[in-house]
C-alpha cells in the first residue's frame, strides 16, 4: 500500500505539471518544484525504505498529498469552465521589434535598480566587514539581525528581486550583452551573500522562454532538456549551500578542489540534505499529529491577511513567524528564538490546518489563477518582469516558505508598479 500510494502521489504531481505546462500557467514552476522537492524524493524514500518515520507516516503523507493535489486540480478545471477566456503566457526567445520609448525608459529604470541593489550590497560589505573576501552568509545574517529594519541589505534584496526580471527583458529584445551583464550581477550578488534563493531570478530568465513558448505538447527531447535543466538547477543550489557551509567565497576558492567539492555536493543531494530534505519536517508533524504549540491555527494565512501591517503594532492579532514555530517543533526546542523550518508547501498547509489543509488545494488553485490574471499585462516589460518575480516566488513557496515568498512578491510588485508609474510620468 505504501509503495502504491507513493506512485499515485507522484503521478498526480506529474499530471498537474503537464496540465499547467500545456495551459501556460506560471504556477507550473510551483508544481515542478514540488515534484523535485517532494514527489520524486518521497517516492524513492518509500521504494527504498529509507525513512526514520515508518510506513504508516509515509502512507499518511502520500494520502494527504494525493487529496490536496486532486482538490487543486478539480478546482482548476472548474475555474476554466467558469472563466474560459484565459489568455496563456507566451514569451518568445527573441523579438525583432524595437521597444517603444516607454519600454526603453522602464527598462532603464529597472536596470538602474538592479545595479543599485548590487552597489548597496558592496557598500554594506566594505563598510561593515572591511573587504569582499570577508563576506559570508553567517556574517551578513548576524549584521542583518543586529541592524533590523535599519539594515540597507534588507532593502537591497527587495530591489534585486523586483528588478531581476530586466535580464529577461534584455534577452527578449536581443540585447545580449546587457542580458549577460544582468545575469552576472545577480550571480555575483548571490555568491557574495551565500543566499541560494537570490540565484533563482537568473535561472528563471533562462527557463521561462523554454517553458512559455507556443508549443503545448511535450516531446521526449523536451523531457530530456527539462530534466537536465532541473539537475543543473539542483546542483547550482547545492553549490551555493556548500558555499555557505565553507563560510564565504574566499574560503571556498582558497581550498578549492573540484573532486572534493563535487563529492560533497553529491553527498548532500543523495542523503536528502538541504532542499531535498525539507519533507522530513512534514513527516515529523504527521508522526506527532501536529501536537505542537501554535499548530492547527492557520497562523501563516492570518499573517498573509495582515501582511502590510508590522507584527509589533497589531497588539498580538498578527501571529509571530510560524516558520519559527515549525522550527521549534522540528528540533524540540520550545524556547528557540530564531531557527525556522520550511517543510514544503504540503508540510506548511498540514501544520497550519492539520488534515483540513487538504481543502486548501482549492485556495491555491484560485489564488494562482488570480495571480496569473493580474500579471498578464499588455506592457511586455511589466509582464516579463512580473513573470520572473512570480515564478521565483513560486519556487520559494514550494519549499514551504509561504509568507516570505509572498512578501517578496508583494513588495516587488509595489516597486515595479511604482517605477512603471514613474516611467509614464516622465514621458508626459
Amino acid at each position: 500500500m505504501s509503495v502504491f500510494l507513493s506512485i499515485i502521489q507522484l503521478l498526480t504531481i506529474l499530471l498537474i505539471c503537464i496540465y499547467e505546462y500545456k495551459r501556460k500557467y506560471t504556477s507550473v514552476f510551483l508544481w515542478a518544484a514540488l515534484l523535485v522537492m517532494f514527489g520524486i524524493p518521497h517516492f524513492l524514500s518509500v521504494l527504498l525504505g529509507i525513512t526514520p518515520y515508518g510506513s504508516e507516516v509515509m502512507i499518511k503523507a502520500s494520502f494527504f498529498v494525493i487529496c490536496f493535489n486532486l482538490v487543486y486540480f478539480i478546482t482548476k478545471l472548474i475555474i476554466i469552465k467558469v472563466f474560459p477566456n484565459y489568455k496563456p503566457f507566451v514569451i518568445k526567445n527573441s523579438n525583432l521589434d524595437k521597444p517603444s520609448m516607454k519600454d526603453k525608459v522602464l527598462t532603464s529604470f529597472l536596470f538602474i535598480l538592479l545595479t543599485l541593489s548590487l552597489i548597496i550590497l558592496l557598500g554594506f560589505i566594505i563598510r561593515h566587514l572591511g573587504s569582499l573576501m570577508n563576506s559570508s552568509w553567517g556574517n551578513l545574517y548576524t549584521l542583518n539581525g543586529e541592524l533590523g529594519f535599519r539594515s540597507p541589505l534588507r532593502y537591497a534584496n527587495f530591489l534585486l528581486f523586483a528588478s531581476a526580471g530586466v535580464a529577461l527583458v534584455f534577452r527578449y529584445y536581443n540585447k545580449h550583452l546587457l542580458f549577460y551583464i544582468s545575469i552576472g550581477m545577480i550571480v555575483f550578488y548571490s555568491l557574495l551573500t551565500g543566499n541560494r534563493i537570490i540565484i533563482l531570478p537568473a535561472i528563471m530568465a533562462v527557463l521561462i522562454p523554454l517553458v512559455f513558448n507556443k508549443k503545448r505538447s511535450i516531446s521526449f527531447k523536451q523531457v530530456v532538456l527539462y530534466g537536465s535543466l532541473a539537475c543543473i538547477t539542483i546542483y547550482t543550489v547545492y553549490s551555493l549551500r556548500l558555499l555557505r557551509i565553507y563560510g564565504g567565497v574566499y574560503n571556498f576558492i582558497s581550498d578549492f578542489n573540484f573532486t572534493e567539492v563535487n563529492n560533497q555536493i553529491l553527498t548532500m543531494i543523495l542523503t536528502g540534505d538541504g532542499e531535498l530534505g525539507l519533507r522530513n519536517a512534514f513527516y515529523h508533524f504527521i508522526y506527532f499529529n501536529n501536537y505542537f504549540e501554535n499548530f492547527n491555527q492557520g497562523h501563516t494565512y492570518i499573517r498573509l491577511l495582515l501582511m502590510p501591517i508590522p507584527t509589533g503594532i497589531t497588539g498580538g492579532i498578527k501571529p509571530p513567524d510560524f516558520a519559527v514555530s515549525m522550527g521549534s517543533a522540528y528540533i524540540s526546542d520550545h524556547i528557540n528564538p530564531n531557527f525556522s523550518m520550511h517543510p514544503t508547501l504540503y508540510g506548511d498547509v498540514f501544520a497550519n490546518f492539520w488534515w483540513f489543509g487538504i481543502l486548501f488545494g482549492a485556495f491555491w488553485a484560485v489564488f494562482t489563477y488570480i495571480l496569473d490574471k493580474l500579471i498578464n499585462r499588455r506592457n511586455v516589460v511589466i509582464k516579463i518582469t512580473l513573470m520572473v518575480l512570480l515564478c521565483t516566488v513560486y519556487i520559494i513557496i514550494a519549499r514551504g516558505s509561504v509568507y516570505n515568498g509572498l512578501f517578496i512578491g508583494f513588495v516587488g510588485t509595489i516597486i515595479i508598479g511604482s517605477f512603471y508609474i514613474m516611467s509614464k510620468v516622465r514621458l508626459r
